[in-house]
């Protein structure tokens, strides 16, 4: 099982933030560069926040692991490890994600606020 598959349902939402994420990354480094026009400090700050928002989201994945695997032990009368380590992976994988996409949202939104304090002082 590759570790894409172990984060179970609860990778879609991910996926999405992390596109969100990386699209608003994006929107705030082409007004940087461009200098046309003022860059929205909203738009700066929304990165931090869907970053916030994939850790929450894997944090709900690690809940919805931790229940699968009871659940998995709850019904099982003679429990394999195999069995088990199923719904952990979906409960481990989610958290580490979730965390990733936080810390790149966190190293952006640092660079591009000290990008733009930057230009808004030069002017």
């Amino acid at each position: 099982m590759s570790f894409i598959s172990s984060l179970g349902v609860i990778q879609y939402p991910l996926w999405i933030v992390l596109a969100l994420v990386l699209f608003q990354i994006g929107r705030a480094t082409t007004d940087l560069v461009r200098r046309e026009a003022a860059v929205d400090g909203l738009r700066i700050h929304s990165i931090l926040i869907l970053g916030a928002l994939a850790a929450c989201v894997g944090v709900l994945g690690s809940l919805v692991g931790v229940w699968m695997a009871a659940d998995f032990i709850s019904r099982a009368g003679d429990v394999s490890p195999a069995l088990v380590w199923s719904g952990i992976q979906v409960a481990l994988g989610s958290s580490i994600v979730g965390f990733l996409i936080l810390g790149l949202a966190s190293v952006a939104w640092l660079a591009l606020q000290y990008t733009a304090a930057r230009r808004q002082s030069a002017i």
